[in-house]
């Protein structure tokens, strides 16, 4: 069980701040269950409301300062994971941003980050998929990084860059 003011990662709507924990105030909702109030730290106005004992989404705790900092030093032997068949990547793409497993966003950020590269240098645009995948993917990586590190997302985009750039 998570407290209130905890930092929690909720599946693909990335970081929360749990605000109260107990029974909600909804009609044809029960009151005899308990249900953590979430906002997204990253968009305002969105209240989320899901059962304490929820076992269909991922709600997870964020990493601690110590695990980002691990993940970003073993980012740059990440190998990309790339499929070929574009209905199977769009599938395990939707899988991972649901998932929010901080090594499979990473992983799916370097593979398509690569894509986009090899296009570019082939004369060619990153498709709309890729740039809305690769979006949403660093959007939940980042503010997690970011609330971990007590940084901001564009700081921990930074950080990340200059270690990529390090190891070339």
């Amino acid at each position: 069980m998570f407290d209130i003011g905890e930092y929690v990662v909720y599946g693909n709507k990335g970081v929360c701040k749990v605000n109260k924990i107990g029974p909600i105030d909804i009609p044809g909702m029960s009151s005899d269950r308990q249900y953590y109030t979430l906002s997204q730290v990253f968009t305002r106005g969105s209240t989320i409301f899901t059962p304490v004992d929820n076992d269909k989404s991922v709600l997870r705790k964020v990493l601690s300062s110590k695990e980002a900092k691990a993940l970003i030093d073993e980012a740059t032997t990440m190998k990309p994971v790339w499929i070929q068949n574009d209905k199977e990547r769009e599938q395990k793409f939707t899988e991972t941003l649901r998932s929010a497993d901080t090594r499979s966003l990473f992983e799916m950020i370097i593979s398509l980050y690569q894509r986009k590269e090899r296009r570019l240098a082939d004369g060619k645009k990153a498709t709309s998929t890729d740039e809305r995948y690769f979006h949403a993917a660093e959007d939940i990586l980042l503010g997690e990084l970011g609330i971990s590190l007590g940084m901001g997302k564009d700081e921990v985009k930074d950080l990340i860059i200059r270690e990529f750039d390090t190891v070339r």
